[in-house]
């Protein structure tokens, strides 16, 4: 039997996969099925007395994997939040911040936290679950680069809604912490009204691959049996997604007046600057990751995301590239050799910049839309290049109105494609943001993206903001 490796206590040797990586597209880290780790799912498993059936898979984070679930109680849909063992504790505390602020919320629009909870004992340790209702898919899932782009007016009114939502935790005394684009949700149209068989019907039945290890030897208590594949809202041929949004996953949040000692555990582009550095979060650290969840779901790109982009010290270098050089007295903070900020002279030096400059006012000006009829011709001849899978075939037409997908789109010959100076040709191609609306989002952003954070506008101040009403469909 397979040795469970001890999440909590890392050696060098255990930093080697243990598992072999399962062909079902995006998933969780599935090293960290392991004590302290993520607790092993199967569906068909039952929680909290029988009450919650696992049904399919919603996705997954760095900290939970989150399930589809029939509540047998109440006869209805829920999404099951499993955190992993070694945070559930402090998961937890900081859960009830959000309770509160829910509690107050004049609206329910753009703000949600959970109904319930209850903890799993497994082979893992203690995990905390939350019961959430059931959302759709997160945008950035569906602003995505090549795979998937959200049309202009609906990147606005989800923008503009997650802005809200944000305000509207700062009228509590509260900063969020972790504002990303996958905490961004669209919400669903009455699932309730659908049976398991329906749920099945419109997306398929899960898809999973058995989780095997790198020695070959069978998995122990700890790690699920196969690996599930995330249910694909898009495959649907029934649109159930509406035109809101929900901001959701305050396992960051904290109080304005009580900022934490330790760094945010948010993804590394949508941290602000200052942040980075080691300082303090704040309203304004919101406000910066706002600004890069707007360009986020204009763009199907990030502002500062980049391959290269691994960790805070590589942030402050493509932010340098990209507004400037950084206060001085942040200059002689010290980089350790991952990339950490660190007060320690003999473990970092002063960070070494990137060569080369990148202009905000290019970036936004250069966001490319969707063609009349997924079609551009440009008379020019292109080399061939292979189609992968069904990446040239477009969403269903129920979403037309909601999505695009830029690889179902043809420049002359040529089925848009990856990153590479052929596709960058292409791009050339493609039309590009209307003059008017670049004007006013690079002036909103260039408001945003600064480095000291109370000279950011306030989330009420980016709601009044004249490119969200551009055409009137906010909430």
């Amino acid at each position: 039997m397979f040795s469970p490796r001890n999440y909590e206590e890392e050696d060098d040797e255990s930093l080697w996969p243990r598992f072999l990586l399962p062909n079902v597209g995006d998933t969780e880290d599935i090293e960290r099925y392991a004590l302290g780790g993520f607790h092993p799912v199967h569906l068909g498993d039952t929680y909290d007395d029988g009450r919650y059936r696992i049904v399919h898979k919603l996705g997954a984070g760095g900290f939970s994997t989150i399930w589809l679930a029939r509540d047998e109680s109440e006869k209805k849909w829920v999404a099951l939040k499993i955190v992993v063992a070694e945070h559930s504790t402090p998961i937890g505390d900081k859960s009830l911040l959000s309770r509160r602020a829910a509690s107050n919320f004049s609206s329910e629009l753009t703000f949600v936290a959970e109904h319930r909870r209850f903890t799993i004992e497994g082979p893992n340790g203690r995990h905390l679950c939350f019961v959430l209702p059931v959302f759709g898919p997160s945008s950035s899932r569906l602003s995505s680069g090549f795979t998937s782009r959200l049309k202009p007016w609906l990147s606005r009114r989800a923008s503009y809604q997650a802005t809200k939502a944000v305000a509207g935790l700062y009228a509590q005394g509260l900063c969020h912490g972790d504002v990303t684009t996958a905490n961004i949700l669209f919400t669903l149209l009455d699932i309730d009204r659908l049976g398991e068989t329906e749920i099945y019907s419109l997306f398929g039945s899960p898809v999973t691959a058995v989780l095997e290890t790198e020695s070959g030897e069978a998995t122990g208590p700890e790690a699920p049996r196969y690996i599930v594949k995330t249910l694909d809202f898009l495959s649907s041929k029934s649109n159930i997604i509406s035109n809101d949004v929900r901001l959701i996953d305050f396992d960051q949040c904290f109080p304005i007046s009580s900022p934490p000692e330790k760094m945010l555990g948010t993804p590394v582009e949508f941290l602000a600057p200052e942040v980075a550095v080691g300082l303090p979060a704040s309203p304004g650290s919101d406000a910066w990751a706002l600004g890069c969840c707007i360009f986020r779901l204009r763009s199907g790109e990030g502002p500062f995301s980049n391959y290269e982009v691994t960790s805070p010290g590589d942030l402050m270098r493509i932010i340098i590239q990209t507004i400037g050089d950084m206060p001085l007295e942040w200059q002689d903070t010290l980089w350790d050799y991952d990339g950490q900020p660190t007060k320690d002279p003999s473990k970092g030096k002063r960070l070494e910049k990137w060569e080369g400059e990148r202009s905000l006012k290019d970036l936004v000006y250069k966001i490319w839309d969707q063609p009349e009829g997924d079609v551009v011709q440009t008379g020019t001849t292109w080399p061939e290049h292979k189609v992968w899978d069904d990446d040239n075939k477009p969403f269903p037409s129920c979403f037309s109105n909601m999505v695009w997908k830029p690889t179902a789109t043809k420049v002359d010959n040529v089925y848009l494609f990856g990153y590479d100076d052929e596709s960058d040709a292409l791009l050339e191609a493609m039309p590009k943001i209307a003059e008017l609306e670049a004007a006013l989002l690079y002036d909103l952003l260039s408001k945003i993206f600064v480095y000291d954070p109370k000279r950011r506008p306030t989330a009420d101040e980016i709601l009044n903001h004249p490119w969200f009403y551009m055409d009137g469909q906010l909430d």
